[in-house]
């Protein structure tokens, strides 16, 4: 599936832009700006449009609303079809060949370019001063079909366009792998997680994005109740997400964080969570605003069930 182009494609579509309009500015909550500008992390979808587009419509306008000079967004690097992530993970292969790929795909990644080009288009990207390894350009092609922000982006956008502003500034960085999966060591995940903290200053909003359950076919053997129906799945995967984020936020147990994101819930912010635990310090709080699971059976064109969770949460006061 070439999920670039399927979330551009809708995002292109006849009446994309007057409706991604509307959600923004029909978007009023006080209570996300209020958290932007305590900054907590706001965490949204990715999912399809009609499922993610109303929750980001809710963040961008929190971000606007709260007057940030510029964002800091995290993306998910789906590297599962990469060859060097698939080599750092070889269980059984080389440990210097491991090692070698998993510098390569380690960290987070953005773009050279300074501008994000979506179809209702562009929106100004800046660059971080002194990048360093675990943080840097991509110019190996990591990137090329990352889809992860690109409906985000879009709402930017249109979110500006509806209120006649020009778009706020974002740095799309994408996070890679943060645990070293020869060692189990979070070390980079921590010196990510430190440099984000040392950008979250005044002015500058840190977002995130993830699907926090894929479920059912396609997403490998479904384990909730037998024969449920949605109301008590939807109940039991929520349920598993909160133990995986009060593992992560609360705890600080990056590693039961880990096993949790990877196993039950296949959640794509496996990477991303040891990145926040230390961006926000432990303790930190959490909170689910929204949780649907948005059914993919007819667009990936399987028999149901096939779920991904749809969710907006808040990490951090």
């Amino acid at each position: 599936m070439d999920w670039k182009r399927y979330y551009r494609n809708e995002c292109a579509a006849p009446g994309a832009r007057e409706t991604l309009e509307r959600w923004v500015r029909t978007a009023d909550d006080t209570s996300l700006v209020a958290a932007v500008e305590r900054g907590a992390v706001l965490s949204f979808p990715h999912t399809a449009l009609a499922y993610a587009g109303p929750l980001q419509a809710r963040v961008v306008r929190g971000l606007l609303d709260a007057g940030v000079d510029r964002i800091l967004a995290l993306g998910v690097l789906h590297s599962g079809s990469l060859e060097v992530y698939r080599a750092a993970l070889g269980e059984g292969g080389a440990l210097d060949r491991r090692a070698e790929a998993f510098r390569a795909v380690s960290g987070a990644f953005f773009t050279e370019e300074s501008e994000a080009r979506t179809p209702l288009g562009a929106v100004p990207l800046w660059r971080p001063l002194g990048a360093r390894g675990t943080l840097r350009a991509d110019r190996h092609g990591l990137l090329d079909a990352e889809f992860s922000l690109d409906t985000f982006l879009t709402a930017c956008r249109a979110g500006a366009d509806a209120f006649g502003r020009r778009p706020i500034p974002v740095l799309a960085a994408y996070v890679g792998m943060t645990r070293d999966p020869a060692s189990g060591s979070f070390s980079v995940a921590e010196d990510l997680g430190d440099w984000v903290r040392s950008e979250h200053a005044a002015g500058t909003a840190v977002v995130t994005t993830g699907d926090l359950v894929h479920y059912g076919t396609g997403y490998g053997e479904a384990w909730g109740p037998g024969g449920a129906d949605r109301p008590t799945l939807s109940a039991a995967l929520r349920a598993e997400v909160e133990r995986c984020l009060g593992a992560a936020l609360r705890d600080g147990d990056r590693s039961r964080a880990y096993a949790l994101s990877r196993g039950r819930l296949l959640n794509d912010q496996r990477e991303i969570l040891p990145v926040l635990a230390t961006t926000l310090g432990v303790p930190a709080s959490h909170a689910l605003l929204s949780f649907e699971l948005s059914d993919y059976a007819p667009i990936l064109r399987v028999a149901p069930p096939c779920f991904v969770a749809s969710a907006l949460a808040r990490y951090g006061e």
